[in-house]
């Protein structure tokens, strides 16, 4: 089912940016896709306060990824949205035939090109990858992006390796297409300062996962609330990949997977029943993965790590994907609160950044941008 272009939201004023207008929503805030995490309750609670909501297709079969797909549309009244598709994780290919065919509006990807397994790009599918360089923003570009999230080093999970404050305007200065700045954004004063530098938004991962729509066991998000900004750090040892993350008291030590190869064992039981595979199709993911130079055994092995956290709610062997962001996140809100504070807080930061500036022309009033 087609997006249906009478529910786009409007949107006016200093937030009115090309990404909400290539969007179609009411303000430029994004949730980004998360594995375990962007279920249909958070997206649809995002989509519904004005923002886009992205849905992982993570651990979902064909089946699956279509029920929750006509989940999203019916709760949202068919408002914009997007799907967020992982080329190292079982069902890529599957999960893409899925987002084309059921007309999905937007596809959120990692890096690399889909286009090349899908036979080229779809009329009417907005292509929003992300990237943490501006050489590879500039390579999307090439490669039929519509927008780009430019994960900055700040972020959760796999940022890239350059600080928001240089990616973004260097970003901004090497393609022509919107830009969702992610990486370090939880507030209005950071959607203010993203379009000081140059991006036509924010994306953000750790605050979205920190609310009450959010899948995420409860014990985990006061996890998050007790962290400070400096306990998330970048590591190789976890999933063999540049994870920014929390870990538990007993796993501080961990040396990677040859320190505990036994547990290899289990790790491939609990990825084959979490993304449903055969043991014959567990082995092509196995040969897919190395033909794309992935870390199997690491990326194996801390497979059960983050899953028993953000599902099981570990937490003493649990693994946190995190950015460094949440030594800023104090509670647990809806997510229509949290959109609502940061439009709040961005009108009140133009207005103070006026008055401060030019007190005679401080005219920016948070009634004009919610209208």
């Amino acid at each position: 089912m087609p997006l249906d272009k009478s529910n786009r939201e409007p949107s006016e004023g200093f937030l009115k940016t090309r990404l909400t207008e290539l969007l179609g929503i009411k303000y430029p805030i994004v949730q980004c896709g998360m594995v375990w995490v962007s279920t249909v309750p958070m997206v649809v609670a995002v989509c519904n306060a004005g923002g886009l909501g992205i849905l992982t297709a993570s651990e979902q079969t064909a089946d699956e990824l279509r029920r929750n797909i006509d989940k999203v549309r019916e709760l949202t009244g068919n408002k914009p949205f997007g799907v967020n598709v992982a080329p190292a994780f079982p069902g890529y290919r599957t999960a893409l035939e899925v987002v084309v065919k059921e007309k999905v509006p937007v596809l959120s990807h990692g890096l690399g090109n889909p286009f090349q397994a899908l036979g080229g790009k779809p009329d009417g599918l907005i292509f929003m990858p992300t990237v943490g360089s501006a050489k590879q923003a500039i390579w999307m570009q090439k490669g039929g992006a519509d927008a780009v999230i430019v994960h900055g080093h700040e972020g959760g999970g796999h940022p890239g390796f350059i600080g928001s404050t240089v990616l973004i305007p260097k970003t901004a200065d090497s393609i022509k297409i919107p830009i969702v700045a992610a990486g370090g954004f939880c507030d209005g004063r950071g959607l203010i300062a993203a379009l000081a530098l140059g991006a036509d938004g924010i994306g953000m991962g750790t605050r979205f996962a920190v609310s009450q729509e959010s899948s995420v066991p409860q014990n985990i998000k006061e996890w998050w609330v007790r962290t400070n900004e400096s306990e998330p750090t970048i590591s190789y040892k976890y999933d063999g990949l540049h994870l920014r993350a929390i870990k538990g008291e007993k796993l501080k030590g961990y040396r990677g997977w040859w320190s505990r190869p036994w547990e290899l064992i289990s790790a491939q039981s609990q990825m084959r029943q979490g993304y449903k595979l055969s043991p014959r199709e567990m082995m092509r993911v196995g040969l897919d993965m190395r033909k794309m130079g992935l870390p199997i055994f690491q990326m194996l092995a801390g497979y059960p790590m983050g899953r028993g956290t953000l599902v099981g709610g570990e937490e003493e062997r649990g693994l946190l994907p995190s950015g460094q962001v949440a030594g800023r996140i104090t509670d647990i809100p809806t997510c229509q609160e949290i959109i609502e504070r940061i439009v709040a807080e961005a009108g009140q930061t133009m207005h103070s950044l006026g008055a401060k500036w030019n007190p005679r022309q401080a005219n920016i009033s948070t009634d004009e941008i919610k209208e």
